[in-house]
């Protein structure tokens, strides 16, 4: 079996590009798209968090709003204030000292306790505190006269800025109404939004080629004119508000309500609370076709005969992704037009082409509504044509047109193979505990025999995983019980066989010869002749003889050291109890009750420093004086003498 090659075109190896139209990732790493229709066009619900409609702007105060709704019916327009964790829109200025008679706001800006509003019924720039306490200034400006939309803003240094329909630049004008000099840069068409950013930029928003969607556009004082913007520069230099949504008629508000808990409030462009507007589906944003001719691409080989084609891609519905490729001799050569084979729907394609040392690919992106677009990422080229055929008598080749066929026909099958070697390969990795995701972790765990405890973690439960064929090598002795606290409680606890610590023949400084018996006398089992009444117990097991060699053995303490919070005493015991032997006994207790002195007694277990409890005498049953009790000085509400003694009553410092 001939030994097959290839060749990637992707954004690590390039793809040798002769001609595209209509693409656009070439130079990315996320893969081939189709051309944006308006690259860098911003969603409504996206731009409203940063540029809300230019008639509802945010206060000074935490989730403090101000809402001017439109003028219909004669009725005058109003502005309206929103508070706190309140759902309601209130009057901000009484109705008998509004400025506002017979106003149509069009747009309205905030900056601390001044509201500017654009009326476009009368022509006026009305500037006045927010509580409605004064007007500070009421300017007639025919600049913004007229019924097209109006979009107000403060700068960084506090003048405000006016945006008029059919004007090319934006105007400017103190707190006292005076006009400054208009701002430089020149105005993009159909301005809708603006904003002015703490490091003296400009920010405006116009409509986008979608419904729904803006542009975004920036400029700086000494700027000739405005250039397209990003909303990711928007959003590191402007906080992000609590609109959650937006439309031209209404908006929608994240809130959270008196009671503490999140809500989401939506009202209409006169204050009236409305339900959530129903999800709009996404805007036509792709070209409807794309194109990506390669260069030829050498083999190396003369005559080469070209395998298959195999590309890495995602083709969502509603789109194509279609594939051709011709062969030739010489790299000058360009394919006929009838030379092509073209193959549509797959993402394996054999290649069915006279033989060549060269190889042309094309690839033509379709999306049939605009919405989604094909995603290539990788494209594989293999050659030469190496198949079973291969690992056939010679007899199956012994006719070229039969050979042809046979081989091609095996390819099919090789393809279902190679997927299956491909997935048999990368088998080691499902099983490795620190690569696969945390979801897996369990059912690796499942073919180990190890439940999860819910209270892991990933990391601790892959460094279970990792620790599992110690553990196994390990289980049932003191080494691996070590092993296994640590692991699942970050402690290394004090282990103590009791059977090492058997009192019989105990030998040293003041053991005398003679003066010792080796086992005393016998109290494991009661024996005629040998045995005391009522000390010994009834045994029908065993060899008596070994008694003394059996007493004690088979029991494990495990001693925990104090800790700050109590120990998780249930779950270590579950964990000691599926550690251990079976037939071993084994107990379990967390020091840190004080500091305690005797054989029984473990450094570092029970040798916390802690104070002494209160002394009570007289309650809770009889004390014993010097063994059971402390007696210390103490207090008690009111006057006592120095020393005194409270009998009865806790005694504390």
């Amino acid at each position: 079996m001939q030994v097959a090659t290839f060749r990637l075109l992707d954004p690590i190896v390039g793809w040798d590009v002769a001609d595209s139209t209509g693409l656009a990732g070439l130079d990315g790493d996320d893969g081939i798209t189709l051309q944006p229709l308006d690259p860098g066009a911003v969603g409504g619900d996206a731009l409203a968090r940063y540029l809300p409609p230019p008639w509802i702007a945010p206060g000074c105060g935490p989730c403090e709003w101000f809402l001017a709704t439109a003028a219909c019916g004669g009725v005058a327009s109003r502005l309206l204030h929103l508070d706190g964790c309140a759902c309601e829109w209130r009057e901000a200025w009484p109705s008998h000292c509004t400025p506002l008679v017979g106003a149509d706001v069009a747009a309205i800006a905030v900056r601390g306790q001044l509201v500017a509003l654009a009326d476009r019924a009368t022509g006026r720039l009305i500037q006045a505190a927010t509580d409605g306490a004064r007007v500070i200034s009421d300017t007639s400006c025919p600049i913004i006269a007229g019924p097209d939309a109006v979009a107000l803003g403060f700068d960084a240094c506090g003048a405000l800025l006016v945006a008029a329909g059919g004007k090319s630049q934006l105007h400017r004008f103190d707190m006292a109404g005076a006009a400054l000099a208009p701002f430089r840069a020149t105005l993009p068409a159909g301005v809708l939004r603006l904003a002015g950013t703490p490091d003296g930029a400009v920010w405006v928003a116009t409509a986008g080629s979608a419904n729904g969607s803006f542009r975004l556009w920036r400029a700086e004082p000494g700027d000739a004119s405005f250039t397209r913007a990003k909303l990711d520069g928007l959003a590191a230099v402007r906080l992000r508000s609590a609109l959650v949504g937006a439309t031209e008629n209404s908006v929608c508000l994240a809130r959270t309500g008196c009671d503490g808990q999140p809500v989401t409030c939506c009202w209409s462009r006169f204050g009236d609370q409305v339900p959530p507007p129903a999800k709009r589906p996404s805007p036509p944003r792709y070209q409807q076709q794309g194109r990506l001719l390669t260069l030829a691409i050498d083999s190396g080989v003369a005559r080469c005969v070209w395998h298959r084609v195999q590309f890495d891609a995602d083709i969502p519905t509603g789109t194509q992704l279609s594939l051709a490729v011709a062969t030739a001799e010489a790299a000058e050569s360009v394919p006929h037009p009838l030379d092509w084979q073209e193959a549509t729907g797959g993402t394996d394609v054999l290649i069915q082409q006279p033989p060549g040392r060269h190889l042309f690919v094309r690839l033509d992106l379709t999306s049939l509504d605009r919405v989604a677009t094909p995603v290539v990422r990788r494209i594989r080229l293999e050659f030469p044509r190496a198949t079973s055929i291969d690992l056939l008598p010679a007899i199956y080749r012994a006719d070229p047109d039969a050979a042809d066929f046979t081989a091609r026909f095996l390819a099919l099958f090789d393809a279902s193979i190679a997927d299956l070697d491909s997935a048999i390969e990368r088998a080691p990795a499902l099983i490795d505990a620190g690569g696969v995701p945390d979801e897996v972790l369990p059912w690796l765990g499942s073919f180990l025999g190890l439940v999860f405890d819910p209270a892991w973690d990933a990391e601790r439960r892959r460094a279970i995983l990792r620790a599992v064929p110690e553990l196994y090598r390990l289980r049932g002795t003191l080494a691996g019980l070590k092993l296994a606290f640590h692991l699942v409680f970050d402690l290394d606890p004090a282990i103590d066989e009791r059977g090492p610590a058997r009192p019989w023949a105990a030998l040293g400084r003041t053991s005398r010869l003679g003066g010792l018996r080796l086992f005393g006398r016998n109290r494991a089992r009661a024996r005629i002749g040998h045995s005391a009444l009522g000390q010994t117990v009834l045994k029908s097991w065993g060899d008596p003889a070994r008694d003394p060699l059996d007493a004690l053995a088979w029991r494990v303490h495990v001693l925990l050291p104090p800790a700050q919070r109590p120990w998780p005493m249930a779950r270590m015991q579950a964990l000691l109890d599926s550690q251990k032997p079976a037939h071993v006994i084994a107990s379990l207790r967390a020091g840190g009750q004080g500091f305690l002195v005797g054989a029984r007694a473990a450094v570092g277990i029970d040798t916390a420093f802690l104070p002494l409890p209160a002394a009570v005498l007289g309650l809770g049953g009889t004390v014993r004086l010097g063994r059971a009790s402390v007696l210390r000085r103490g207090s008690r509400a009111g006057p006592s003498l120095p020393g005194s003694l409270v009998v009865g009553q806790p005694l504390t410092e």
